[in-house]
């Protein structure tokens, strides 16, 4: 009893003290292209936890022309493999997919059915009748089917992202262009499904400033260990800073025209374009951490472009109040630049047992975009004092 004591705060304390070396040293382990043979955009990466037998296995999904291209992990992201490409035909294109796992059964929707959600009718020219549409494989991906059109538009609708809201509502959010004629260059909106995803609600707005000017962008929500929900998005217009706000709930984020709080590095520096968020578990601490990175890394003090521009992500062990750590990213980016390739819509993936971060990025590479992967220690930073003002920082 005494050994096996003794043994197992030796072996905690071992671990901690490789961990913090590991770090010191800056490691991560090799970086290795996704072997997808095209121009690869807006990557996606989950862990399935909802699937049976098939769970802890890693899908992503990458944006291809008109085609999202599933890959799979076996091995925690180590390797990738293809199993399956979902092609959508509507004119002129599309972007901007999402993945998502449903975590439960929500009206005919089984637990562990995928969707891939993407953009359509969308291009650099000009706009007409554009819509977000959601496919849906009940077999991990294998075999995809169309399944519903939560919005549509003849403007700009972007971006699609899910969660399970307080109720147990399944609840899309996404970008919107659709209310220009009232003032919002662009907006925040989500729509709540009452049977699954098949049929959605009237739209409510999140985040949104009437001000012709100011153009909220790419939602990320996720929800707490305390039951709360925290969502990311970026303010373009003047700037595109990433911000950070809070929800009960899941579908009240307050008042809209509130910009929210600017996520800011205990180094003085913050985020721009492109924000995406995780939550990853911390043993011993309930409330786990929050990890957000963006694709460029500015100063503070004058918005000029920092040292480590494309090399960091951050960190916040408080649900996302107050300010934030730099920790160096598994996949730098250091040309990380206002662009559609290096460093964008990054995502960071972190292990089960929150030890580890897989990180999957964007590098141009000679043959064009491609798609990068590394996964590296995952260790919570020394918990910060939160500021004692709450009033949100504004983007330049």
């Amino acid at each position: 009893m005494i050994t096996t004591k003794f043994c197992y705060i030796n072996c905690r304390f071992l671990t901690a003290v490789l961990l913090f070396l590991i770090l010191s040293s800056g490691w991560a382990s090799a970086q290795n292209m996704v072997p997808l043979n095209r121009p690869t955009y807006y990557p996606r990466a989950i862990r399935l936890q909802h699937s049976g037998a098939a769970n802890g296995r890693l899908l992503a999904s990458f944006d291809s022309g008109r085609t999202g291209n599933i890959y799979e992990s076996l091995d925690n992201g180590q390797t990738w493999q293809a199993v399956a490409e979902v092609t959508e035909t509507t004119p002129p294109g599309n972007c901007c997919s999402g993945l998502y796992e449903v975590p439960r059964q929500l009206g005919n929707t089984a637990a562990g059915t995928l969707f891939w959600s993407t953009s359509v009718g969308t291009d650099k020219g000009g706009r007409g009748p554009c819509s977000i549409r959601i496919y849906r494989s009940q077999d991990q991906g294998r075999t995809w089917s169309y399944f519903s059109t939560p919005v549509s538009g003849f403007i700009g609708l972007w971006e699609p992202e899910f969660a399970v809201d307080k109720q147990g509502r399944l609840v899309v959010y996404y970008s919107s262009e659709e209310r220009k004629a009232n003032g919002y260059n662009q907006m925040l909106a989500h729509k709540v499904s009452l049977d699954g995803g098949l049929t959605w609600g009237e739209e409510v707005l999140d985040v949104g400033m009437n001000d012709g000017k100011r153009r909220p962008g790419m939602p990320l929500v996720k929800q707490l260990p305390n039951g709360s929900f925290v969502m990311t998005y970026e303010i373009c217009g003047t700037g595109c800073d990433t911000y950070i706000r809070t929800s009960p709930d899941g579908t009240n984020w307050g008042d809209p025209a509130d910009e929210g709080t600017r996520v800011e590095s205990t180094a003085g520096h913050h985020f721009e374009h492109a924000p995406t968020l995780a939550w990853a578990p911390v043993p011993g601490k309930k409330d786990g951490q929050l990890l957000v990175i963006g694709q460029m890394l500015l100063n503070n003090a004058d918005n000029t472009v920092a040292p480590d521009n494309g090399k960091v992500y951050m960190v916040n062990t408080t649900n996302g109040i107050g300010p934030w750590t730099e920790v160096p990213a598994p996949v730098p980016v250091p040309d990380a630049k206002d662009n559609p390739c290096p460093n964008y819509s990054s995502q960071l993936l972190p292990s089960a047992d929150g030890l580890t971060v897989l990180e999957v990025a964007l590098r141009m590479t000679e043959n064009g975009c491609r798609a990068f992967y590394s996964s590296a220690p995952l260790s919570p930073p020394t918990p910060q004092k939160a500021p004692t003002s709450k009033k949100a920082r504004k983007s330049k």
